[in-house]
Formats: C-alpha cells, sequence, structure tokens
C-alpha cells in the first residue's frame, strides 16, 4: 500500500524539497501553506502522515494538531519546529502529536521517524479493526471495555486469521483466557463449526480420555454403549483443553499423537478417525518450567507453543480495574434489583490498590458481594472483604484509601503503585501522575521511594 503524506508549513522551500524527498521516496505527498488548507485536507480524504509546522500564518500549530487528531485520532503527526520552540514541541506531545524533528531537517532522519510512525500507526488501526469486530459480538461487551495492551489484540487477530495452527493461552487463573479462545475461534473460518471445551484439572485419566476420544461398546466397564469423543463432535471446528498442564504422561502422549497425525481411534477401537480439529488450551502454569521439570512433554509443549498468547494480570494493567468495577456493578444492579449509583473515593482506593491474585474473576465476585450487602447509595470500603481493606497479613498498608493518612504518606503511596504498575518507567508514570518527569524524580528523592 501507498501511504500519503501531508505537509503543512508556511515556508514554500520546506514544502518543496520534502515533497521532492518523499516522492522519490514512494509516497503520495500533499501540501498546505497553512492550518485551515491543511485541516480541510484532512477532513476531505485520507492522510496517513502530517508533518505540521508549529508557526503558521493563521493559526498555531497546537491549534492545527487538536483539529487534526479530532477528525481521525489515530493519524500520524509529525511536528516540525526550531531549537528555540522545543517547549512547544513537547506540549504538542502531550496533545498526542507522534514525534517532533528540529530545523534544519535531516531527511534521512526524518525518513526513519516517519517509517517507524507509520508501523505504530498499522498496529493502531489493526487493534482498531479487532476492536470493532469485538465489539459486534454478542456477550463480549466486557471484554471490549478492557484497555489490553495491543500485543493481545495483535495475537487475537493472527490466531483467528491462521486458523491451523494450535492456541496456547498463557495467564493466571481468572484472566479470562476461556473467553479469549471462545474470541479467536468465532473470528476464524471455523466459526460455523463446533467449539467444544474440557477442564482437564481434577477429571481422572480413564474419563479425560474418554471425553477426548470417545470409547466403544465394551471398552471398559459401564462402557455399554459406543460414545463419540469431543475430538469427533469438533470436526471442523476447535477443542479448548482448559489447564492442560493436569493432564497425565499418558493422555499428553495421545494427544501429541492427534496433533502429529490428525487422525485418532476411540477407546477400544480399531479405526482411525480423522481429526482435523484445532486444539486450543490454557494453563495457569508455568509449562516451561513443567517441561524442565519433566512433568509435561517437551514436544508436546512446542507444538501447542506455536504462537503464543500471554494475558497480563489485572494487577498490571490497573488503569482497567475501576472501568470493569463499574460495568460489573451496573449489570449486579439490573439482575439484583438495587439501586446504587457507584462507588466512593474510598473504595476505588482500596479497589484500585489490591493486588487481585484472581483477577477479573476475583473483581467479578467482590463486586457481586458490594452489591449484596450495600445499605445505602454508594459503595463503601466496609462493603468490601476485610482483607482487602487491610492487606496481606492485617498489616496497615500505605494507600490513599486509609483516612488515617497524612498527604505527604498518601502521596508517597500513590508514587509507589503508580511507578510499580510502569515497572519503574519514570516518563510513563510522570504522564499519569500528570506531573512532569523532573517533579516526579523529586518526589522520589524526597520520599526514598526505591
Amino acid at each position: 500500500m501507498i501511504n500519503s503524506i501531508l505537509i503543512i508549513d508556511d515556508e514554500d522551500s520546506i514544502r518543496r524539497n520534502l515533497k521532492t524527498y518523499f516522492i522519490s521516496q514512494g509516497f503520495n505527498v500533499e501540501t498546505a501553506a497553512d492550518g485551515k488548507s491543511g485541516i480541510e485536507i484532512c477532513r476531505s480524504r485520507p492522510v496517513d502522515v502530517v508533518l505540521l509546522d508549529l508557526k503558521l500564518p493563521d493559526m498555531p500549530g497546537l491549534e492545527v494538531l487538536s483539529k487534526i487528531k479530532a477528525i481521525s485520532p489515530g493519524l500520524v503527526v509529525i511536528i516540525i519546529t526550531a531549537y528555540g520552540d522545543v517547549r512547544t514541541a513537547v506540549e504538542a506531545i502531550k496533545l498526542k502529536a507522534d514525534n517532533f524533528v528540529l530545523k534544519p531537517i535531516e531527511l534521512a532522519s526524518l525518513s526513519v521517524i516517519v517509517n517507524k510512525c507509520l508501523e505504530n500507526y498499522a498496529r493502531w488501526m489493526e487493534a482498531q479493526y479487532l476492536r470493532e469486530k469485538l465489539s459486534k459480538m454478542e456477550g463480549l461487551e466486557t471484554y471490549n471495555k478492557l484497555r489490553q495492551p495491543e500485543k493481545v489484540y495483535q495475537g487475537i487477530r493472527l490466531l483467528s486469521e491462521k486458523s491451523s495452527v494450535n492456541v496456547l493461552i498463557l495467564g493466571e487463573t481468572g484472566t479470562g483466557k476461556g473467553m479469549i479462545a471462545r474470541i479467536i475461534h468465532d473470528l476464524s473460518d471455523r466459526r460455523e463449526k463446533a467449539f467444544v471445551d474440557l477442564n482437564c484439572a481434577g477429571l481422572s485419566e480413564n474419563l479425560l480420555e474418554s471425553e477426548l476420544f470417545g470409547h466403544e461398546a465394551g471398552a471398559f466397564t459401564d462402557a455399554r454403549t459406543q460414545k463419540r469423543g469431543l475430538l469427533e463432535v469438533a470436526a471442523g471446528g476447535s477443542v479448548f483443553l482448559d489447564e492442560i498442564g493436569d493432564l497425565s504422561p499418558s493422555v499428553q502422549a495421545k494427544l501429541l499423537k492427534v496433533i502429529e497425525e490428525k487422525s485418532f481411534r476411540r477407546l477400544g477401537g480399531v479405526v482411525n478417525i480423522n481429526a482435523d480439529v484445532r486444539i486450543m488450551a490454557t494453563s495457569n502454569i508455568d509449562l516451561e518450567r513443567a517441561v524442565k521439570e519433566n512433568k509435561f512433554r517437551e514436544d508436546l509443549y512446542y507444538r501447542l507453543k506455536v504462537m503464543p498468547l500471554r494475558l497480563p494480570p489485572l494487577r498490571e494493567r490497573r488503569e482497567d480495574i475501576m472501568p470493569l468495577a463499574r460495568i460489573m456493578l451496573e449489570e449486579f444492579k439490573r439482575s439484583l434489583g438495587r439501586n446504587i449509583l457507584g462507588f466512593s473515593n474510598e473504595a476505588e482506593g482500596v479497589l484500585y490498590y489490591y493486588s487481585w491474585p484472581g483477577n477479573i474473576r476475583e473483581l467479578r465476585n467482590v463486586i457481586e458481594r458490594a452489591v449484596l450487602i450495600c445499605d445505602g447509595s454508594v459503595i463503601q470500603p466496609y462493603h468490601l472483604p476485610e482483607d482487602m481493606r487491610k492487606g496481606q497479613g492485617g498489616r496497615r498498608e500505605l494507600t490513599p484509601g486509609n483516612a488515617d493518612l497524612s498527604l505527604e504518606d498518601s502521596e508517597k503511596a500513590h508514587i509507589q503503585n503508580v511507578l510499580k504498575t510502569r515497572k519503574g518507567n519514570h516518563s510513563q508514570a510522570a504522564r499519569i501522575l500528570k506531573i512532569h518527569r523532573s517533579t516526579l524524580i523529586k518526589k522520589i528523592k524526597k520520599y526514598k521511594i526505591e
């Protein structure tokens, strides 16, 4: 696909030089000498990249940036600025500009920036496309509200397109692995065929084999009639094996044979049955470690791990906690007939800073319980489980939800938690806290935060 670039600059020589260069690089190029003309071009036809000068004759460049982003939020905008306007360029980044370059312009460096931004834009567009498809799928409204990392959406898209590839979804209990497996199936060309699931945890080896492969009459005691297994029932579709790490070595070997030979036999049978199925598996244990400990077959692990998809736990994406909590609150208000307006600030603090070992499933249970026992119009901390309010071991935690904290202690706790969620990244934490990075560093030193 040929990308298009719009150059908005009032200097004729700059427009001319940039146009000549990017045409030689294979781009379609348009130019505008003022902000109004550039905005009209963005409104009237597709544009992939805008090179925007901050000094324009008719309006400030930041105003042009704001209007362009309102027209197309994902559009790549690269600011062109003089050295003395770097502070303004930084303001532009806060307004969702993608990058900035200084005059005089080095064309080779600018080309690298443009192509990198286009790669990011392509990923953004793919994620938007997938979100749109997900939003139209019945029953997935809650998932569509999650701010999952782009790589999760990328993984779903790739796995749904490559329907012959087996799927391994990794993540802690309650992160929505089963829901993701169903989404991948429903987006693939196997969607018209069956999606069958089996929880491998807690089932005996004989029962697992019978459920997967089926059996012939007389194959074992109580096998009075022939039974079709899930691999047969799901012909052309998908078999979802939840907690595959619990499979016995014997069943692991038989499943590997199904993957390699695309056929199997019922228990007690002599006829090979075609197995045109996609194996979709999940695990909340570390399968790689299980392989090293000889608890899981290495060859089966690598046959499943062609394109693994890892779902982050809720504590690593805390920005999802309150949006999800509010969605669940509305759901339980309707189903339980309760008139609850929302959460108090203190209750939100408890929910936000809790570690959520049970992830989305645990959050759902907590919100349902809170709705049931709420004795007013707002959910308060005392409507939440005691261990959440006190922290592990009943010790007092530094969180904004604790009313007896000083202002400084509360600020320190908030900075610590934001840094933790951003894995110590000062720039990302500063954006969340809405302060300058230099201010954040001063506060880190002031509070002696590790």
